[in-house]
This record gives structure tokens, C-alpha cells and sequence, in this order.
């Protein structure tokens, strides 16, 4: 595999930290919430057959700081521009998920495939007890300004989920994922600016983009319901379920994850 290249893009009132490797058809990977680009490091060998771009998130990792509202398909927009990139393949977990399907209602003309794990659809709502009380945890973390705990909290929620308990977790999975996350938390506490989100979910049968919808067996039900919804309203959207996996399924099983997302992106 060829060295990755990090570059700085800019965007709107700030930059973006992302990374390139690879050559073919490209190839765009949009990170989980609180998380990096190295939660996608199982999928450099995809590298192999495609220019990888890699980026973090506007208040993620070592990206800008959001400071007033903004729009996360504006900033996928700015990056495909940055690297010339005309039509480019989108694969992307929860939030990385919900940015690539705005995305695709915005610019259909500018994305070819998608691979989805767990997305969000937007609006995003969660009505599962564990996710609601996982919030209300972040909360009270938050303001008692513990951000040991409020990471914590998020890992149960983003990565044990409501089916497992932390130790049954595979720890060094669950360690970098804390690692990002303090990351995120650390650099971006000080952001005023939010994340705007569109409204996806009435106009799924917009999406005409060919989508592998991924969901791990022990997820949340309600990425369970928006998945099943996308590939029921989607016209060319296909579900598929990994058992055995979580929320990061991209990074529990990555020979299965790696093995649909060439098969899909290959037609």
C-alpha cells in the first residue's frame, strides 16, 4: 500500500484534517460520531483498488471547531471539490451514515455507490430506553464536567450497545474508540456551532444511488428500524445483517465488512 498523505481542507470558516491513499474509482469514508479516521484503518486495504479519502468531521479529531451552525454535506462537498473529485463511492458509519445519505439527496449527480453501517436517517430519532438513558448519562457527565464519564457513556452507547456488557467487548476495539473519543471531546468542548441536519427520511425514495445498508446484530433497535426503513423505501437498497457485531461492525468483523463492501462496490 502507497503512504498516506494527510492534507489540510478547507471549508467554510475552518479546515478539515483528512488522508489519502490508494488509487482507482474514489472512495470516501465518513466516521461515526465523537470518533477519527482511524476507525477506519481495517478498510485501508481497500486501498488496493480504490483512492481512499478519509477525513475527520467539522468538531471531530483534528478538524476546526465548529463555531456557528453548519452543514456536514456542505463539508463533504468542499472535500470532493478540494481533490477534484467528480463522482466518488460514499461509506459511512451512524453520522458519517446520515451525512452521506443528505448527501446523495443534495448531489445525486456526484455520488456512484454507498456503504452504510447502522446510519443515521435524518431527522434522527431514538426512542430505545438504553439510548435515551445512555443521553441522560452524557448529560449529567456533562455537567458535572467529568469527561471520563461522559466518554464512557458514549462507548456504551456507541460501541457495547444494549446486548453486551463492556468486557464482552473486544477491549482494544473498545480502547480506540475511547481514544478517539477524549480526542474529540478534548479539542472541540469549547464548540457553539451545530451539525444541521435536513430532512432524509420523508424523501428516501429520492436516493436512487445503488446502498448496502449494514446493521450489526446487536445494535440499538432503532438503527435496526432505520435501516430496515431505508431498504424499504430506497429503490436500490440492499439490507444486510453481520451477527455477532456492534455498532462498529466495520472494526469487529472486518473480513466480512471488507468482503460486502467490495462486492457492492464492484456492481
Amino acid at each position: 500500500m502507497n503512504a498516506i498523505e494527510s492534507v489540510r481542507v478547507p471549508v467554510q470558516d475552518g479546515e478539515l484534517y483528512a488522508e489519502v491513499v490508494g488509487s482507482g474509482p474514489p472512495l470516501v469514508l465518513l466516521h461515526a460520531g465523537y470518533l477519527g479516521v482511524q476507525m477506519w484503518d481495517e478498510q485501508l486495504e481497500l486501498a488496493a483498488d480504490h483512492r481512499l479519502i478519509r477525513y475527520e468531521a467539522r468538531s471531530h479529531g483534528r478538524s476546526s471547531t465548529a463555531m456557528a451552525d453548519c452543514r456536514a454535506e456542505d463539508d463533504l462537498l468542499a472535500v470532493l471539490d478540494h481533490f477534484e473529485v467528480g463522482t466518488a463511492s460514499l461509506m459511512g458509519n451512524s453520522m458519517g451514515g446520515a451525512t452521506a445519505l443528505t448527501f446523495a439527496l443534495q448531489h445525486p449527480e456526484r455520488v456512484d455507490r454507498m456503504v452504510l453501517f447502522g446510519p443515521g436517517i435524518p431527522p434522527v430519532e431514538f426512542h430505545d430506553p438504553f439510548i435515551q438513558d445512555g443521553y441522560r448519562e452524557q448529560e449529567a457527565a456533562r455537567l458535572a464536567m467529568d469527561i471520563d464519564r461522559y466518554v464512557e457513556a458514549f462507548l456504551r452507547i456507541g460501541v457495547d450497545g444494549p446486548h453486551r456488557r463492556p468486557d464482552e467487548v473486544d477491549q482494544q476495539i473498545r480502547r480506540r474508540c475511547r481514544d478517539m473519543a477524549m480526542t474529540t471531546v478534548g479539542n472541540h468542548h469549547t464548540a457553539t456551532g451545530h451539525l444541521l441536519e435536513r430532512d432524509v427520511a420523508s424523501r428516501l425514495e429520492e436516493i436512487a444511488a445503488p446502498t448496502l445498508l449494514i446493521v450489526g446484530g446487536l445494535e440499538a433497535a432503532d438503527l435496526h428500524r432505520m435501516a430496515r426503513d431505508g431498504a424499504q423505501r430506497m429503490p436500490n437498497a440492499e439490507l444486510v445483517e453481520m451477527a455477532g457485531c456492534g455498532h462498529m461492525a466495520s472494526m469487529e468483523n472486518p473480513q466480512e465488512a471488507n468482503e460486502l463492501i467490495r462486492r457492492h462496490l464492484g456492481g
